[in-house]
């Protein structure tokens, strides 16, 4: 029991790191005063390191045992980890493929980035998000240990509630026009029906 709470407790210091230099107030100051080149290494080795931390509080012989012990693996479950792990990397690459990851660092306090609201953007408001949930849920089936299951199912409410954050951050960038967006598409998952109208975005609005 308490292997789980140092896992997810060392998953919320990640997701505070990373929620936090995420944010637009530390990204400005950074980029601003050191430029753009020195926050991305900042972003990048913080959440690197407090991944790492997050990840070996799982023993490392558990995410090396399907490597040296191919009997402990469930064939089944395995054909569903890697379903996951290839949609997750689908939905990326489509993602990826309309605006770069590497956006989220390059944006300047001078200037308004483009709202993308095409591509894979049409059906789903945060599809890198998506694709991040399913490939940490795939490591449940692959695995079928309990400190993974609890290192996944953190990181995934994680993931969660960081695209949460960062939809508030994106409502206050873009006011109605993101409003507007949110009625046409998903917010992890495809919104099925699309609904456009005004009625309903007055009613985000208030």
């Amino acid at each position: 029991m308490l292997d789980h709470i140092i896992i997810v407790l060392t998953t919320v210091i990640f997701g505070i790191q990373h929620s936090g230099m995420s944010s637009h107030h530390i990204k400005y100051v950074i980029i601003n005063r050191w430029g753009k080149e020195t926050y991305s290494r900042i972003f990048t080795w913080s959440s690197i390191l407090t991944f790492l931390v997050a990840f070996l509080t799982v023993d490392y012989r558990i995410w090396l045992r399907p490597l040296f012990d191919i009997g402990s693996i469930d064939w089944c479950f395995a054909v569903v980890a890697v379903s996951l792990i290839l949609i997750g990397v689908v939905v990326a690459v489509r993602a990826s493929s309309v605006i770069s990851v590497s956006t989220v660092a390059d944006m300047q306090s001078d200037r308004q980035p483009e709202l993308v609201t095409d591509g894979i953007y049409a059906r789903i408001r945060h599809p890198l998000y998506l694709a991040t949930v399913l490939i940490f849920l795939s490591l449940i089936p692959l695995y079928m240990e309990p400190h993974v299951a609890v290192f996944a199912l953190a990181m995934s409410v994680y993931t969660v509630v960081g695209a949460y954050l960062e939809e508030r951050k994106l409502v206050n960038v873009y006011g109605l026009a993101y409003i507007e967006y949110r009625q046409r598409a998903g917010f992890i998952l495809p919104r099925l029906r699309c609904n456009r109208s005004s009625e309903s975005v007055q009613a985000a609005v208030q």
